[in-house]
């Protein structure tokens, strides 16, 4: 049988001051030992092993028809492409840590805003799933955007229409969350562009 997991890897981000959680999703083989510890080997990305030996990180449990828990857990005995991993009894009610992915602001680059007549400059991404992205509006305040209202990003080639649906102060400017509502390029083939590039950096570090 084959498990998911996710771990996150604590990044300091050049044009942000605050370290980010950036996640790192892998998969492997186990052997049962017991209800609480697994024989993990067979590692996706090979090489992820090398980062959980210590660490907590979280593992899809499946259980009954197909279901599954998110519950913590944590690898010993981490040698030769193998380890011995304990599950955590406590199950994580948030699903949707399998769903985003986060990225420095200056691996995906700088978008522009436009909200009718205003454009904005200095907006990056944070985070994304396929219908939602959190955004820095970078050196602005609350009352910039607005609740319900529609934004237009704009890099490059690449244009995408959001809905705001939250905004939050911070040091580095304001957080904005937002609904996907129309975009002309592929998300799924986005965020894997850079997670995938995300990976091959964090891996290199343990090689």
């Amino acid at each position: 049988m084959r498990y998911d997991g996710i771990i996150f890897e604590r990044v300091k981000c050049s044009k942000f001051k605050n370290f980010l959680e950036l996640p790192l999703l892998f998969s492997f083989k186990v052997r049962k030992i017991s209800e609480s510890e697994l024989e993990a080997y067979s590692f996706l990305p090979p090489g992820v092993e090398n980062l959980l030996s210590g660490r907590e990180f979280f593992i899809l449990e499946p259980f009954n028809g197909g279901r599954f828990n998110i519950v913590k857990a944590y690898a010993t005995e981490v040698k030769n492409g193998k380890c011995l991993i304990v599950i955590d009894d406590e199950a994580v009610r948030d699903r949707r840590l399998f769903e985003r992915f986060s990225f420095c602001p200056e691996e995906v680059g700088e978008f522009t805003l436009q909200s009718g007549s205003t454009t904005l400059k200095h907006v990056f991404i944070l985070d994304m799933s396929l219908k939602g992205v959190k955004l820095l509006l970078r050196g602005q305040k609350r009352g910039v955007v607005k609740e319900g209202e529609f934004l237009t990003l704009i890099q490059d080639r690449k244009v995408m229409t959001v809905k705001v649906l939250w905004e939050e102060e911070s040091k580095e400017g304001l957080l904005v969350g937002c609904q996907i509502v129309k975009t002309n390029f592929n998300v799924m083939k986005f965020i894997m562009h850079y997670y995938v590039n995300h990976v091959k950096r964090l891996l290199s570090q343990t090689a």
